[in-house]
């Protein structure tokens, strides 16, 4: 009883913070060096071009970007738009673009962005063989890289994934989790399952095939949910018997793309009331807080919507 009560001293003390400023929720990776590429060509037209035609596809997400016929303009006039070029030390060519000028530039000609901050991606692979473990993550960064998707890299062995992969990317900081298989009849390849709040999609391929399209899903689903109204929603949390379960349950609701705004209102014995701003709807809010520890219950006679957070065993 006693250390319950000093549980309530310290969390009354979390909560008068919470309550006077709230918190902005994100669950996202800040991707940097947006605007700017390496490349091999020292011809300064010929390496602005090159850079251009990298980082169209890094700031819209599509894949095709740089062969699309309205941004061709862009590619042809790169040196237009660049703040710093300079040989480096290896040969190569460093472009780094001007960030408000290109994105002007790029609503200009009717294509959107996709914002800097990005779904962190958790990547599990299976067992391997060190070399063949090497190289497939080099393979998954550079793809990563070239498509502005950031990701961490986790090892079967080293990850309690289980039945809940989304639960477990959670637990990790990240919005989604792209899982790897082994297929036994092509061992080049890899059966990958990318699993967000907004969708569960598989692929058979190499890395680049993978991270293409997670790239794709995620890019697709940030834009829908840029389209979807925001709304308020009172949310009450039982079961949080300490600080640890506190710090998992805003955890959980910062890493919801979901959410973008918790504030904090009341600690109620073992319950939090929260005050949510979320894009979309229950149903939607309801996917992107469900996980293995925080389970939804009902909408209670107060209109609140109510889940229950289990702490791990």
């Amino acid at each position: 009883m006693h250390r319950r009560c000093d549980f309530f001293r310290s969390c009354a003390l979390w909560v008068l913070i919470l309550l006077c400023v709230g918190f902005d929720a994100h669950a996202a990776q800040v991707v940097p060096s947006l605007y700017g590429a390496v490349v091999s060509d020292t011809d300064a037209q010929q390496a602005a071009q090159d850079a251009m035609r990298q980082v169209l596809v890094r700031l819209t997400g599509e894949r095709d970007a740089a062969a699309d016929p309205a941004l061709a303009a862009l590619i042809a006039d790169a040196r237009r738009y660049v703040q710093l070029q300079r040989i480096t030390t290896a040969g190569a060519t460093q472009v780094l673009f001007d960030a408000g000028a290109l994105r002007d530039a790029i609503s200009a000609a009717g294509r959107s962005v996709w914002g800097p901050d990005r779904p962190l991606v958790w990547v599990l692979l299976p067992q391997q063989e060190a070399g063949a473990a090497d190289a497939l993550r080099a393979r998954l960064a550079a793809a990563a890289q070239s498509r502005g998707l950031p990701i961490v890299i986790a090892q079967a062995d080293a990850a309690d994934a289980g039945t809940a992969p989304l639960a477990a990317a959670r637990r990790a900081g990240a919005a989604a989790a792209l899982i790897a298989q082994p297929l036994p009849a092509d061992p080049a390849s890899q059966q990958w399952t990318l699993v967000a709040s907004s969708t569960d999609t598989r692929w058979t391929g190499g890395p680049e095939v993978a991270i293409d399209g997670a790239t794709d899903a995620l890019v697709l689903a940030a834009r829908s949910l840029d389209g979807a109204p925001e709304a308020d929603f009172t949310c009450r949390i039982s079961g949080v018997a300490d600080l640890p379960s506190f710090a998992s349950v805003l955890s959980a609701l910062r890493t919801a793309p979901e959410v973008t705004e918790v504030t904090v209102r009341a600690v109620d014995a073992d319950s939090l009331l929260l005050q949510l701003k979320a894009r979309g709807d229950q149903a939607q809010l309801d996917r992107a807080l469900a996980n293995d520890r925080l389970r939804a219950i009902a909408s209670n006679a107060r209109g609140e919507l109510d889940y229950r957070y289990q702490a791990a065993p």
